[in-house]
């Protein structure tokens, strides 16, 4: 096993997912270096870890939906953090008691 595969990274969705980072930078026209390296940097973060899936999801090949996932990997990235600032898995439902 290679440190890559330890830390579960795969290289070929990486790599995608850095490509579709770099033509989301094109595409929307980023000029701050930060922003150009955070689209880059989340694009092949979001794909390593979501290019399978949306590639069963999707009906694609694993390439492709890692590439694409990658273009839109801030906006993945967004809508997760938007998800986990509702999520409260411990909290009491009203009408629920705890006994």
């Amino acid at each position: 096993m290679t440190w890559w595969e330890a830390i579960h990274l795969n290289m070929t969705n990486l790599v995608a997912g850095f490509f579709g980072g770099v033509v989301n930078a094109f595409v929307l026209k980023r000029s701050d270096p930060w922003s150009i390296i955070g689209s880059v940097v989340v694009g092949a973060l979001i794909a390593n870890y979501l290019g399978d899936l949306a590639s069963r999801w999707s009906g694609t090949s694993e390439h492709v939906a890692a590439f694409l996932v990658g273009m839109g990997g801030m906006g993945v990235a967004q809508g997760i953090m938007e998800v986990m600032k509702k999520w409260r898995p411990f909290s009491v439902s009203p009408g629920k008691t705890d006994g």
